[in-house]
């Protein structure tokens, strides 16, 4: 993580089976650097073997090795969609690297290049040593939910770097880099001061107190430079700090810095110390990273839910505010002033729409019984969809001797309930377009409230157009087939949908729930966005639609095709009861089902 590159362009070769998780990574790295023309290279030896991953600011590239943060055994099927929330705290570890490059990619805007040939060797590296601080302190600062994740992985990969690339032979530079990559990261956020407690003693042992202090001084002065496209404002600083350790190192009879590489074995007492002070901070960052990662999604999953209730509430108290206004003033277009609408004609039922509505119901009755409860069961052993956060929690948790059992497995069951209640909406148009098709229409609303009746069901039913009036209250039943007029020159579809619900609760009810929406959908654009919403909240919500048109205009289509619902059932050319028996009732039914499956 403490390594820029600037050698040629590797994303092309990412390998085929990695190319949608690289995209994805790609995708997510945009996101949090606010960026649109960042790729990443993905796969096993991504970073040239020195790194877990790596930022190219030339080429705005980075690469990710997936075995170095996801796992050795891991396989693209496993990740799962990284630019989803829940996937990302399911590998807090991997989202901590990808997010760190974010951060480069954000913040490291100065000429890299330049930078070096600026500076001398030693000041360049420390230069690029006080931004990996100066980077993590603005994304903690800006991005507080991901500071997990830097926890998760900052110290194992401090650790991997030093495996791979060695240490400086200098123990007096070596103890300055490590503090600049552990203790620099308590001031900038994401490390706990319990993470590295035992590495800053064997530090501050090293280095002096005086030292430490004054190398403290500087890595603060570079966590609060902003100027992220020019970074001239940082030299006098990296040559403060490689002049400090220098000096340090030539007062204890220790090599220069830099001029070799070792292990940390070979430093003597003080590398064994620190190697093991480290290996036990790698662990405990490890451990205290999950568990922050964890919180922050069980706090953003409450957030999500307090709001969506929220929502809920408001939206439901509006459309009962609604209902209670056009349903508490009686049925008829005599209950509303808008309307131009009249009554036709009011006649009873013929044989044949008699029969239509037994079978409708019939159908209906087998419908509504597709409605199942579903309950998260969690479990210690499979069968069901591996949840890896728990498993990786589990193991961290272990590691430290905590032993505790986590439910790894998680599995949805799901059963029929006994008597689902059916719960049926119709809105009738009666806007001009619709005023040949509304006889066929007005038996179509019988038959709907009929068939509900007989199966035991709750129906409502209103006419919109100009004005929006009930014609069936929910616990009324309709006797007769009533004709209206059709006279409108416009539909008040939102209007109606918000008291259809507000009488019925369709969108936050239970049992088996279906709206019939009777009408040509020929509407003024604000109302067809309006009904593109409520048939986007009516599959969000497993509410059946069906759409009952006498001719299907390719306004109607653009609605339908527009909306994220793919459930409506479309019925078109009613025209006689033996229509609506064959072909709304198997609408109906595949509506129900559809949702509910």
């Amino acid at each position: 993580m403490t390594h820029f590159k600037t050698k040629s362009s590797r994303a092309e070769a990412t390998p085929p089976e990695w190319l949608g998780v690289g995209a994805q990574i790609g995708q997510l790295t945009n996101i949090w650097a606010e960026r649109a023309d960042v790729i990443a290279y993905v796969g096993p030896g991504a970073g040239g073997g020195v790194a877990p991953a790596c930022y190219n600011p030339m080429l705005a590239e980075i690469e990710v090795d997936v075995t170095r943060t996801f796992g050795k055994s891991v396989t693209p099927a496993t990740i799962g969609d990284m630019t989803q929330r829940s996937v990302q705290f399911d590998w807090p570890k991997a989202s901590g690297v990808i997010f760190h490059e974010a951060l480069h990619a954000r913040f490291s805007r100065w000429d890299l290049v330049k930078a070096q040939k600026d500076l001398e060797s030693l000041e360049f590296k420390a230069l690029v040593l006080l931004e990996e601080g100066r980077i993590e302190n603005l994304g903690t600062t800006l991005m507080p939910g991901n500071s997990g994740f830097l926890r998760a992985c900052a110290l194992e990969i401090v650790m991997a770097d030093l495996n791979v690339t060695g240490v400086d032979t200098s123990s007096m530079w070596t103890a300055a880099h490590i503090a600049a990559l552990t203790s620099a990261r308590v001031d900038a956020g994401s490390l706990e001061l319990s993470d590295v407690e035992t590495v800053e003693e064997v530090l501050i042992n090293k280095l002096g107190i005086e030292l430490f202090t004054k190398l403290r001084d500087l890595w603060l002065q570079a966590q609060d430079y902003t100027a992220h496209s020019s970074i001239e404002g940082l030299y006098p600083v990296a040559r403060e700090w490689a002049r400090l350790v220098k000096e340090a190192a030539a007062e204890a009879g220790e090599p220069e810095p830099g001029q070799g590489e070792s292990t940390l074995g070979e430093l003597g007492e003080f590398g064994e110390a620190l190697e093991e002070a480290l290996e036990e901070a790698a662990g405990n960052s490890a451990v205290g990273g999950a568990s922050d990662a964890s919180d922050q999604q069980t706090q953003e999953e409450w957030e999500r839910e307090v709001k969506s209730r929220s929502g809920v509430a408001k939206q439901q108290k509006e459309n009962k505010d609604v209902a209670d206004k056009v349903f508490g003033r009686g049925t008829g277009p005599e209950s509303s002033s808008d309307t131009n609408s009249r009554l036709v004609e009011k006649r009873l039922p013929r044989g044949d729409e008699r029969a239509a509505a037994v079978k409708v119901a019939q159908m209906l009755e087998k419908a509504k019984y597709r409605e199942r409860d579903e309950t998260e069961i969690k479990s210690i052993v499979p069968p069901g969809r591996l949840r890896t956060r728990a498993m990786v929690q589990g193991a961290a948790l272990k590691s430290k001797g905590i032993m505790t059992q986590v439910e790894p497995w998680r599995r949805t069951k799901r059963t029929h309930t006994d008597d689902p209640t059916l719960t049926v909406g119709v809105m009738v148009d009666i806007s001009g377009s619709m005023s040949a098709a509304m006889e066929p229409m007005a038996v179509t609303a019988w038959v709907m409230s009929e068939a509900v009746r007989r199966v035991q069901g709750r129906a409502a039913m209103i006419y919109y157009g100009t004005g929006v009036f009930p014609t069936l209250k929910p616990g009324q039943h309709l006797s007769e087939v009533t004709v209206y007029s059709a006279p409108d020159g416009t539909e008040r579809f939102d209007k109606a949908f918000k008291a259809l619900d507000g009488s019925l609760n369709l969108l936050n009810g239970a049992g088996a729930r279906l709206l019939v929406i009777v009408s040509d959908l020929c509407y003024t654009h604000e109302e067809t966005m309006r009904a593109r919403r409520w048939l986007d909240e009516c599959e969000k919500s497993g509410v059946g639609v069906m759409v009952v048109s006498p001719i299907v205009s390719t306004d109607a289509r653009h609605v339908l095709n527009s909306s994220s619902s793919k459930s409506v059932q479309l019925v078109e050319g009613i025209k006689s009861a033996a229509d609506v028996a064959t072909q709304i009732g198997a609408a109906a039914a595949k509506a129900l089902g559809s949702v509910q499956r």
